[in-house]
């Protein structure tokens, strides 16, 4: 059984500390990058609803002027 000292006790101290704060900071880089890969994701999600939502006023527009000229559809 060894004696420590107290600066080797701070030093422990110190050493754990610095142990739990890397596995903090590796959840939280984790937890980012989900984050990350969700908002990309949601992006092009986004991006291919403002596609539909640009053909469908196309085709919105279209049926009005047919509309407007008297054309049967």
């Amino acid at each position: 059984m060894s004696i420590e000292t107290p600066i080797e006790f701070e030093l422990e101290q110190y050493k754990d500390r610095v142990d739990a704060m890397q596995m903090a900071n590796e959840l939280l880089r984790e937890e980012r990058d989900r984050y990350k890969d969700a908002a990309d994701s949601l992006n092009a999600e986004l991006d291919a609803c403002r596609a539909t939502l640009k053909q469908a006023e196309s085709i919105i527009s279209r049926l009005r002027n047919h509309i407007a000229q008297g054309v049967e559809l």
